[in-house]
Formats: C-alpha cells, sequence, structure tokens
C-alpha cells in the first residue's frame, strides 16, 4: 500500500510549497534586477510573480486550494500583470476547486503546456541507490552562486551559448533563498547542476541541467541520487520534482523510483 495518495490533500500540500517558491523567485528577482520592477501578489490562496519582461518565471501558482477561485480573484491577477504589459499564466493543478478552470474557460484562456508532477516515498529503511563514485557531486558554496547560475542557463540553452534572457534566469535561480545547490563536475570542468529544496518534511527537486559535451553519461540520474539521500538525511518522507510529459527527465526519475501524481494544465490570457 502507498504511503501516500494522489489525493486532494497531497495536491494542496505541494501547490501550497509550490506557491511559496514562487514567491521566492520574485524576491530573488527583485534582488538581481531590480530595474525590470518584479512584483508579488497573494491571491486566494495562490501567488503571482512578475520577474522580467517575457520571463519564463511570470506566472500563477496555487490558485484554488484555500477558496473558490471568483471573477474578482482573476480580474486582480489581470490588472497585476497587465501593469506589467504582461499575460496572466496559470499552472492549475487537475485537483483544484473546479471554480478555477471554469473562470479561466469562461475568459477564454487557453492551453499553453503542461507539466508531471512526481512523488517518490523516502521509507526508513529503504535502499536509496548511491551515484556514480566517477562523477564529483559538490554542494555549492555562497560565494559561488552565481556560477552555479551560469551553468544552470548553459545547461538549459536551445543550443549554443545561452540567450540574454536565459543568463537572467540563471541568475535569479541562482539567488534564490534557502536552497541547497549542487554541481556536478567531470575532467574538471561543470558537467550539470541540481537544487534539493527541504519545505516542511518534503525534498523537493529541480534545476536539474547536463551540460551538452556531457549527455549520457548518467550526470542526472548521479545527481538525483544524492539529493535523494540529502532529503532523507534532512528528515524529509517524500521528494518531489516535475517534469514534462513523456521526457528524458521523466524516464530518469521513474527509474528511481518516483510515480506521476498528477499533471498540471499552463493556461495562458489570450485576446478577448
Amino acid at each position: 500500500m502507498p504511503v501516500v495518495f494522489a489525493d486532494a490533500a497531497l495536491a494542496a500540500r505541494l501547490e501550497g510549497i509550490s506557491a511559496a517558491e514562487n514567491e521566492r523567485f520574485g524576491e530573488a528577482a527583485a534582488l538581481v534586477h531590480p530595474e525590470d520592477h518584479p512584483a508579488i501578489l497573494w491571491v486566494a490562496g495562490g501567488c503571482a510573480v512578475y520577474c522580467s519582461p517575457g520571463g519564463p518565471l511570470n506566472q500563477v501558482t496555487g490558485l484554488g486550494f484555500s477558496e473558490p477561485v471568483t471573477a474578482a480573484h482573476i480580474d486582480e491577477l489581470e490588472r497585476f500583470f497587465g501593469e506589467h504589459g504582461a499575460k496572466v499564466q496559470v499552472n492549475v493543478c487537475p485537483l483544484a476547486d473546479p471554480s478555477l478552470m471554469a473562470e479561466l474557460s469562461r475568459r477564454g484562456y487557453a492551453a499553453n503546456g503542461f507539466e508531471n508532477v512526481l512523488v517518490r516515498e523516502l521509507l526508513d529503511g529503504d535502499q536509496l541507490p548511491e551515484p556514480d563514485p566517477s562523477i564529483d557531486i559538490r554542494i555549492v558554496d555562497p560565494e559561488d552562486f552565481d556560477l552555479w547560475g551560469e551553468q544552470v542557463a548553459r545547461g538549459f540553452a536551445t543550443e549554443g551559448e545561452p540567450t540574454e534572457a536565459e543568463l537572467r534566469l540563471g541568475e535569479v535561480v541562482g539567488r534564490q533563498q534557502d536552497v541547497v545547490r549542487l554541481l556536478a563536475w567531470v575532467d574538471g570542468e561543470p558537467a550539470g547542476t541540481a537544487e534539493l529544496a527541504v519545505r516542511s518534511g518534503i525534498g523537493w527537486l529541480s534545476a536539474d541541467t547536463t551540460m551538452r559535451k556531457f549527455r549520457g553519461m548518467g550526470i542526472q540520474t548521479a545527481l538525483q541520487q544524492r539529493r535523494l539521500h540529502l532529503a532523507r538525511e534532512a528528515g524529509c518522507g517524500l521528494a518531489v520534482t516535475e517534469a514534462h510529459p513523456g521526457s528524458g527527465s521523466q524516464r530518469n526519475m521513474e527509474r528511481l523510483g518516483f510515480r506521476i501524481v498528477y499533471t498540471r494544465i499552463d493556461m495562458l490570457q489570450t485576446e478577448r
């Protein structure tokens, strides 16, 4: 029998953590790029963040768990993002109150992407796999946070050198508070990045990247394995991560015992 069930109670717990993480992105953006006028707004238990013009972190998470979502709530979100010249993107959990999707649909919001949320129990006595000892995984010290953020940008780069937008994203992620950053090294070169946030007994795995020349060498798997050990050592009973449906990252996580508990739908404001 599973220790946790993929139900509304679990979703509320996870989406609450995700909303708090969204707020930390906004706080980090305000530190590194105040000229972009980052802003944070809490609405109906969810957190809306504007980080930068056209940035991927401009989003709303956690809506629809503390109370039903009303037209007034969405009006407030549209005013908030509209003041920054941005459209509203809401990350919708399928276990949120049905009023959220009903109101977005009524306004003509369109699906803009999907993301799986996966969990793995960290049971006492559970034999966790050990990372490949040939991969040098180090916890990043504060003086190297900017280096780590740059490597995140390089790992996420679609091709060649990272764009200015990708570098700015790395700067923001690199300055998020209260997380453990890891950097994998191979032959003296940065090979991959990872992050672990410990919140309320849950270890949240994110910022998984592998540099292009080191892909296919098990870098991401080793980083995942190391974080599972760190999460359990920190007293976590559950590990959580996110992945695009059908991606290599999802397969890696499933090999390590993660299972999909729900799939978020990214709903984007359209012209009316």
